[in-house]
Protein backbone atom coordinates (compact mmCIF):
# COMPACT_ATOMS: atom_id res chain seq x y z
CA UNK A 1 0.00 0.00 0.00
CA UNK A 2 1.19 3.57 -0.65
CA UNK A 3 2.33 6.06 1.99
CA UNK A 4 -0.47 7.02 4.35
CA UNK A 5 0.97 10.51 4.83
CA UNK A 6 1.83 13.12 2.24
CA UNK A 7 4.29 15.99 2.36
CA UNK A 8 2.59 19.39 2.38
CA UNK A 9 5.43 21.89 2.24
CA UNK A 10 7.47 20.12 4.88
CA UNK A 11 4.43 19.26 7.03
CA UNK A 12 3.11 15.73 6.79
CA UNK A 13 -0.65 15.37 6.65
CA UNK A 14 -2.87 12.31 6.56
CA UNK A 15 -3.82 11.27 3.03
CA UNK A 16 -7.61 11.04 3.29
CA UNK A 17 -7.95 10.57 -0.46
CA UNK A 18 -5.86 7.40 -0.29
CA UNK A 19 -7.97 6.06 2.56
CA UNK A 20 -11.20 6.80 0.68
CA UNK A 21 -9.94 4.84 -2.32
CA UNK A 22 -9.09 1.92 -0.06
CA UNK A 23 -12.58 2.04 1.49
CA UNK A 24 -14.21 2.03 -1.96
CA UNK A 25 -12.44 -1.20 -2.84
CA UNK A 26 -13.07 -2.73 0.59
CA UNK A 27 -16.81 -2.01 0.37
CA UNK A 28 -16.98 -4.00 -2.86
CA UNK A 29 -15.41 -7.00 -1.15
CA UNK A 30 -17.61 -6.71 1.94
CA UNK A 31 -20.85 -6.35 0.00
CA UNK A 32 -20.02 -9.35 -2.15
CA UNK A 33 -19.65 -11.38 1.06
CA UNK A 34 -22.80 -10.15 2.79
CA UNK A 35 -21.27 -7.56 5.13
CA UNK A 36 -22.46 -3.96 5.66
CA UNK A 37 -26.16 -4.83 5.77
CA UNK A 38 -28.35 -2.43 7.76
CA UNK A 39 -29.78 -2.93 11.24
CA UNK A 40 -32.17 -0.04 10.83
CA UNK A 41 -33.91 2.01 13.52
CA UNK A 42 -36.08 0.47 16.19
CA UNK A 43 -39.06 1.99 17.99
CA UNK A 44 -37.60 2.61 21.45
CA UNK A 45 -34.22 4.40 21.36
CA UNK A 46 -31.83 5.61 24.02
CA UNK A 47 -28.58 7.55 23.79
CA UNK A 48 -25.29 6.92 25.51
CA UNK A 49 -22.34 9.27 25.31
CA UNK A 50 -18.89 7.77 25.75
CA UNK A 51 -16.33 9.75 27.75
CA UNK A 52 -17.61 13.14 26.65
CA UNK A 53 -16.17 14.71 29.78
CA UNK A 54 -13.81 17.68 29.73
CA UNK A 55 -10.71 15.45 29.69
CA UNK A 56 -11.67 14.32 26.17
CA UNK A 57 -13.77 17.22 24.87
CA UNK A 58 -11.79 20.28 26.06
CA UNK A 59 -8.21 21.36 25.40
CA UNK A 60 -5.29 20.79 27.74
CA UNK A 61 -5.51 17.17 28.91
CA UNK A 62 -3.49 14.12 27.73
CA UNK A 63 -6.80 12.58 26.56
CA UNK A 64 -8.00 15.62 24.56
CA UNK A 65 -9.38 14.68 21.13
CA UNK A 66 -8.91 16.43 17.81
CA UNK A 67 -11.84 18.62 16.69
CA UNK A 68 -13.53 18.17 20.07
CA UNK A 69 -15.53 21.37 19.59
CA UNK A 70 -17.04 20.13 16.35
CA UNK A 71 -17.79 16.72 17.87
CA UNK A 72 -19.65 18.37 20.75
CA UNK A 73 -21.54 20.69 18.42
CA UNK A 74 -22.81 17.75 16.37
CA UNK A 75 -23.56 15.63 19.42
CA UNK A 76 -25.58 18.47 20.93
CA UNK A 77 -27.93 18.44 17.92
CA UNK A 78 -28.66 14.77 18.61
CA UNK A 79 -29.04 15.34 22.35
CA UNK A 80 -31.42 18.27 21.94
CA UNK A 81 -33.65 16.29 19.59
CA UNK A 82 -33.69 13.45 22.12
CA UNK A 83 -34.51 15.78 25.01
CA UNK A 84 -37.48 17.27 23.17
CA UNK A 85 -38.89 13.78 22.57
CA UNK A 86 -38.19 12.42 26.04
CA UNK A 87 -35.58 9.92 24.87
CA UNK A 88 -33.38 8.76 27.79
CA UNK A 89 -29.73 9.84 27.77
CA UNK A 90 -26.93 8.13 29.68
CA UNK A 91 -23.53 9.78 29.92
CA UNK A 92 -20.36 7.99 30.95
CA UNK A 93 -16.92 9.01 32.08
CA UNK A 94 -13.86 7.00 33.10
CA UNK A 95 -12.24 7.92 36.42
CA UNK A 96 -10.44 6.56 39.45
CA UNK A 97 -10.71 7.25 43.15
CA UNK A 98 -8.34 8.56 45.77
CA UNK A 99 -4.60 9.11 45.99
CA UNK A 100 -3.72 5.40 45.64
CA UNK A 101 -6.39 4.69 43.01
CA UNK A 102 -7.04 1.09 44.05
CA UNK A 103 -9.72 0.90 41.36
CA UNK A 104 -7.21 1.62 38.58
CA UNK A 105 -6.84 -1.40 36.22
CA UNK A 106 -3.74 -2.66 34.43
CA UNK A 107 -4.71 -0.40 31.53
CA UNK A 108 -2.54 2.29 33.15
CA UNK A 109 0.52 0.30 32.05
CA UNK A 110 -0.31 1.31 28.47
CA UNK A 111 -1.84 4.78 28.69
CA UNK A 112 -1.96 7.46 31.45
CA UNK A 113 -5.23 6.42 33.06
CA UNK A 114 -3.97 7.70 36.44
CA UNK A 115 -4.53 11.25 35.17
CA UNK A 116 -8.29 10.64 35.32
CA UNK A 117 -9.07 11.62 38.91
CA UNK A 118 -12.77 10.97 39.33
CA UNK A 119 -13.17 14.00 41.64
CA UNK A 120 -11.45 16.46 39.30
CA UNK A 121 -13.15 19.01 37.07
CA UNK A 122 -11.83 17.08 34.05
CA UNK A 123 -14.30 14.28 34.75
CA UNK A 124 -17.37 16.50 34.47
CA UNK A 125 -19.47 16.04 31.33
CA UNK A 126 -18.39 18.83 29.00
CA UNK A 127 -20.70 21.85 29.31
CA UNK A 128 -20.82 22.15 25.51
CA UNK A 129 -23.26 19.22 25.65
CA UNK A 130 -25.53 21.11 28.06
CA UNK A 131 -26.02 18.06 30.31
CA UNK A 132 -29.15 18.04 32.47
CA UNK A 133 -29.43 16.91 36.10
CA UNK A 134 -31.84 14.10 35.21
CA UNK A 135 -29.34 12.55 32.76
CA UNK A 136 -27.38 9.88 34.67
CA UNK A 137 -23.58 9.91 34.58
CA UNK A 138 -22.15 6.39 34.82
CA UNK A 139 -18.59 6.14 36.13
CA UNK A 140 -16.82 3.29 34.36
CA UNK A 141 -13.35 1.83 34.88
CA UNK A 142 -12.59 0.35 31.48
CA UNK A 143 -13.36 0.96 27.81
CA UNK A 144 -16.96 -0.11 27.21
CA UNK A 145 -19.92 1.73 28.71
CA UNK A 146 -21.28 -1.72 29.53
CA UNK A 147 -18.24 -3.29 31.21
CA UNK A 148 -18.93 -3.54 34.94
CA UNK A 149 -21.88 -1.09 34.81
CA UNK A 150 -25.68 -1.31 35.04
CA UNK A 151 -26.31 0.21 31.60
CA UNK A 152 -27.60 -2.95 29.88
CA UNK A 153 -30.00 -3.78 32.70
CA UNK A 154 -31.36 -0.23 32.73
CA UNK A 155 -31.90 -0.16 28.97
CA UNK A 156 -33.69 -3.50 29.11
CA UNK A 157 -35.90 -2.26 31.96
CA UNK A 158 -36.93 0.72 29.83
CA UNK A 159 -37.73 -1.54 26.87
CA UNK A 160 -35.03 0.03 24.68
CA UNK A 161 -34.33 -1.67 21.35
CA UNK A 162 -32.02 0.91 19.73
CA UNK A 163 -28.91 2.54 21.19
CA UNK A 164 -27.33 5.67 19.70
CA UNK A 165 -23.64 5.92 20.60
CA UNK A 166 -21.55 9.12 20.48
CA UNK A 167 -18.25 10.13 22.04
CA UNK A 168 -14.59 9.18 22.31
CA UNK A 169 -12.52 7.48 21.27
CA UNK A 170 -13.26 5.78 17.97
CA UNK A 171 -10.56 3.15 18.35
CA UNK A 172 -11.18 2.21 21.98
CA UNK A 173 -14.11 3.18 24.21
CA UNK A 174 -16.61 3.91 21.42
CA UNK A 175 -15.68 0.78 19.52
CA UNK A 176 -15.94 -1.46 22.60
CA UNK A 177 -19.25 0.14 23.59
CA UNK A 178 -20.65 -0.41 20.10
CA UNK A 179 -19.54 -4.05 20.04
CA UNK A 180 -21.10 -4.69 23.45
CA UNK A 181 -24.29 -2.87 22.49
CA UNK A 182 -24.82 -5.17 19.53
CA UNK A 183 -23.82 -8.14 21.67
CA UNK A 184 -26.54 -7.26 24.18
CA UNK A 185 -29.10 -7.24 21.37
CA UNK A 186 -29.57 -3.52 20.68
CA UNK A 187 -29.76 -2.02 17.21
CA UNK A 188 -26.73 0.28 17.33
CA UNK A 189 -26.53 3.65 15.57
CA UNK A 190 -23.55 6.00 15.27
CA UNK A 191 -24.32 9.53 14.01
CA UNK A 192 -21.64 10.87 11.67
CA UNK A 193 -19.56 13.71 13.09
CA UNK A 194 -20.12 12.77 16.74
CA UNK A 195 -17.04 10.57 17.29
CA UNK A 196 -13.65 11.85 18.46
CA UNK A 197 -10.08 10.56 18.52
CA UNK A 198 -6.53 11.90 18.65
CA UNK A 199 -4.62 10.88 15.52
CA UNK A 200 -5.40 11.15 11.79
CA UNK A 201 -7.32 8.38 10.08
CA UNK A 202 -8.42 6.56 13.23
CA UNK A 203 -11.98 7.88 13.16
CA UNK A 204 -12.49 7.18 9.46
CA UNK A 205 -11.12 3.66 9.67
CA UNK A 206 -13.05 2.65 12.78
CA UNK A 207 -16.34 4.10 11.53
CA UNK A 208 -15.88 2.20 8.28
CA UNK A 209 -15.13 -1.03 10.11
CA UNK A 210 -17.92 -0.68 12.70
CA UNK A 211 -20.40 0.10 9.93
CA UNK A 212 -19.31 -3.08 8.17
CA UNK A 213 -19.66 -5.34 11.22
CA UNK A 214 -21.35 -3.94 14.34
CA UNK A 215 -23.48 -0.81 13.79
CA UNK A 216 -25.13 1.54 11.32
CA UNK A 217 -23.14 4.73 10.79
CA UNK A 218 -25.84 7.21 9.81
CA UNK A 219 -25.95 10.82 8.58
CA UNK A 220 -26.44 13.21 11.48
CA UNK A 221 -29.63 14.70 10.05
CA UNK A 222 -31.21 11.24 9.71
CA UNK A 223 -30.62 10.47 13.37
CA UNK A 224 -32.03 13.84 14.45
CA UNK A 225 -35.16 13.33 12.32
CA UNK A 226 -35.62 9.84 13.78
CA UNK A 227 -35.42 11.14 17.34
CA UNK A 228 -37.83 13.97 16.63
CA UNK A 229 -40.47 11.37 15.71
CA UNK A 230 -40.26 9.39 18.96
CA UNK A 231 -43.16 9.45 21.43
CA UNK A 232 -41.99 9.22 25.06
CA UNK A 233 -44.98 6.95 25.83
CA UNK A 234 -43.10 4.02 24.25
CA UNK A 235 -40.89 3.60 27.32
CA UNK A 236 -41.55 1.28 30.25
CA UNK A 237 -41.60 3.59 33.28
Amino acid sequence: MEEKYKDNGGKYEFDQELLDRAFTEARKIYKQRGFQTRMGYGKVPAITTVDMAKAWMSEGHPFTCENCGEVCENALKVLEAARKSGVPIFHTTTGYTGEKQWDLPRWDEKIPMHTLDIDSEWMQIDPKLKPRPEEPVIHKKYASNFFGTHLAQTLNYLGVDTLIVMGATACACVRHTVMDSTGYGFKTIIPEGTIGDRVPGVIAWNLFDMDAKFADVEPLENVVKYLEGIDSKVYNR
